[in-house]
C-alpha cells in the first residue's frame, strides 16, 4: 500500500454532494461528526440552489459554517444538469449562463469563498467547435474580470465528450486554458472523468506543467463518482502521481452516485478510512 511522503488530511475535503435527502444543517452536523474542517460547497437544489437564495439566507448560511469551525474551500455551482452553457450559439443562453455566474461569485463572496468551478462551454456536435470555443473564452474572459475585483480564483475543470466539444482531455483543457489566457484561471482535475477518455493525473501535470489548482479526488467504473475503492480505477496511482510533485492543492471527495444518497455519513467515513491508511500523517 501506497503511502505519501507529502500530502496530509489536511488537503482532504469533502462535499454536500451525497446528502441531497438531508438538511444543509445535518450535512453541517455531519461533517463535524467526522472531523473533517475543509468543505466544498455545491451549489444546487436543495441545499444552494442560487436563484432561491437571498443576501440575508447566505449571510446566515455563512454563520452556521464558521460557528462550527468549518472552512469552505471552493464553490461548486451545478452547471451540467442545469441549463448553463458559457460556450452557446444562442445568445439568450450565454446571457442567462453569465448571470447565474455572476450569482455563484456573489455568493461566493458573502461565504468567504475564495474558488469556484467553472466549465467549458458546449457546442451542436454537427457543427465546428470553433464557435464555441470563441464564446467560450470570451465568456471565461469576461468572468476572470469578474472574480479578480472578488479576490476569487476560477477553476476551469475537464468535462465528457457526452457534456463538451471542447476541453474533453488535458491537451485540449491546456489549448482552452491558454487561448483565453487569464491570469486568474486555474485548471483542475476530476479523477473520474480523466479516466473515462483513459488518462491519468500524470497527463494534467504534464500538461500543465506541475500547475493544478484542485482534485476531484473519486473512483469509478470508471465513471460513477464513487467512494475510493468502490471502482476499478487505481486511484493510488494517482495520489502517487501527485505526492511525487508535492501538490500543495486539496482533494476533494464529490461523491455524487445515488446509491450513497440514503447512508451519505457513511460514504464519507469510508473515503476518510481509505485515505487515511495512506496519508503520512496517519
Amino acid at each position: 500500500m501506497y503511502r505519501t511522503k507529502h500530502i496530509t488530511m489536511n488537503q482532504i475535503a469533502a462535499g454536500n454532494y451525497p446528502y441531497p435527502l438531508y438538511s444543509f444543517t445535518y450535512f453541517l452536523d455531519s461533517m463535524e461528526r467526522l472531523g473533517i474542517k475543509n468543505i466544498e460547497l455545491w451549489a444546487a437544489g436543495p441545499h444552494l440552489y442560487l436563484d432561491d437564495f437571498t443576501v440575508p439566507m447566505l449571510e446566515r448560511m455563512e454563520q452556521d459554517i464558521r460557528r462550527r469551525g468549518l472552512i469552505p474551500i471552493c464553490f461548486t455551482p451545478e452547471q451540467c444538469m442545469y441549463p448553463v452553457n458559457i460556450g452557446a450559439r444562442e445568445a439568450y443562453i450565454r446571457e442567462r449562463s453569465i448571470r447565474y455566474f455572476e450569482k455563484a461569485l456573489n455568493a461566493a463572496e458573502i461565504l468567504g469563498i475564495s474558488r469556484i468551478v467553472v466549465t467549458p462551454g458546449d457546442g451542436y456536435r454537427e457543427e465546428s467547435p470553433d464557435l464555441t470555443r470563441k464564446h467560450t473564452i470570451e465568456s471565461l474572459r469576461y468572468l476572470n474580470e469578474k472574480a479578480k475585483r472578488k479576490n476569487i480564483t476560477l477553476l476551469l475543470e475537464h468535462l465528457t465528450a457526452e457534456t463538451t466539444n471542447l476541453g474533453v482531455k488535458a491537451i485540449e483543457l491546456r489549448r482552452l486554458w491558454d487561448e483565453a489566457d487569464c491570469e486568474n484561471l486555474i485548471c483542475m482535475v476530476d479523477t473520474d472523468m480523466m479516466s473515462r477518455c483513459g488518462e491519468t493525473v500524470q497527463n494534467y501535470l504534464d500538461a500543465f506543467r506541475g500547475q493544478i489548482g484542485h482534485v476531484h479526488f473519486i473512483d469509478g467504473m470508471p465513471s460513477g463518482h464513487l467512494v475510493p475503492g468502490d471502482g476499478v480505477l487505481p486511484m493510488e496511482q494517482f495520489l502517487k502521481e501527485l505526492d511525487e510533485v508535492e501538490y500543495s492543492g486539496y482533494l476533494s471527495l464529490e461523491i455524487l452516485d445515488g446509491r450513497y444518497q440514503l447512508h451519505p455519513e457513511d460514504a464519507v467515513r469510508r473515503s476518510l478510512k481509505w485515505l487515511e491508511e495512506r496519508m503520512k500523517d496517519h
